[in-house]
């Protein structure tokens, strides 16, 4: 008796130009600065290397792509939250809900958020064109000192890691939507730490350079009530450890698409 076998339709596929980390031509140290400088002085030491990438869409097939196997992991929740202007009342109303979100998603037994980021078209802070990475081994552990000193040593003795919570405020998205690496096809020295340079100190940040055998992925049209977890470390061998990620410019975007508008929360994530 002959097997019927579902074809599935060919993924689609974009491609557009990512931003990739070329060293400094005297060979120093690579870094960033995040205060406010003199004018005219450089605010880092590096450059760009633009390069025409294949991004393929998974609408679809959201649940093949896990944080241990890829190093992102897609959900659909919805969050009555829609106060955006207000930080205090994103802290008291919304992280709640995205620390149980990360908690059902991972199983961890303690999430503690250090920051967010807003992005909305009345903002400051447009999207980040460059391939990178938030976190290095080393700075993903100074990050839990820095926000959990008194048991810090106890919380390091174990697994744990840094995933960014991201999600539009609005939707679908259609301008500069967010392109993830897979992390299975990201070697080792295609991320190179960079220094990222506060008023008060020094943490680093991953820049990644071009590999023709990276695979970059994103999900489509993504609306209000979808999210997408960012793994940035992971301290367990033998999964997926980070994900770069950086927005980029979809050509089948509409001229008149409205500006993406999202948020991304960034929290330390622990395993009893």
């Amino acid at each position: 008796m002959a097997t019927i076998t579902e074809t599935l339709p060919a993924p689609t596929v974009v491609e557009s130009t990512l931003n990739f980390y070329s060293p400094p031509k005297d060979g120093s140290i690579p870094y960033n600065v995040v205060y406010d400088v003199p004018e005219g002085t450089p605010t880092r030491n590096y450059e760009n290397l633009a390069q025409k990438v294949e991004i393929i869409d998974v609408r679809g097939r959201e649940s093949e792509f896990t944080l241990d196997k890829n190093g992102f992991q897609f959900e659909r929740r919805y969050h009555a939250f829609k106060d955006w202007s207000d930080d205090e009342r994103i802290k008291k109303e919304y992280y709640p809900g995205v620390i149980n979100a990360i908690k059902e998603t991972t199983g961890a037994s303690k999430v503690i958020i250090f920051d967010n980021t807003i992005r909305t078209k009345d903002g400051y802070r447009n999207p980040v064109m460059f391939v990178h990475v938030d976190q290095t081994p080393r700075s993903a552990e100074d990050r839990v000192r820095l926000h959990s000193p008194d048991d810090a040593d106890v919380l390091l003795s174990k697994r744990f890691q840094i995933i960014n919570y991201w999600k539009p405020l609005a939707g679908p998205v259609e301008e500069f939507p967010l392109a993830l690496g897979d992390a299975h096809d990201m070697a080792e020295d295609d991320i190179v730490s960079v220094e990222h340079r506060y008023r008060d100190r020094t943490g680093a940040t991953g820049g990644v350079k071009y590999n023709p055998n990276q695979k970059y992925y994103y999900l489509s049209g993504m609306t209000a009530d979808e999210e997408v977890f960012i793994k940035c470390y992971d301290s367990r061998d033998g999964v997926a450890k980070r994900t770069p990620h950086t927005a980029f410019e979809d050509p089948t975007s509409k001229p008149d698409a409205l500006p993406r508008e999202s948020i991304e929360v960034r929290t330390l994530v622990f395993y009893d």
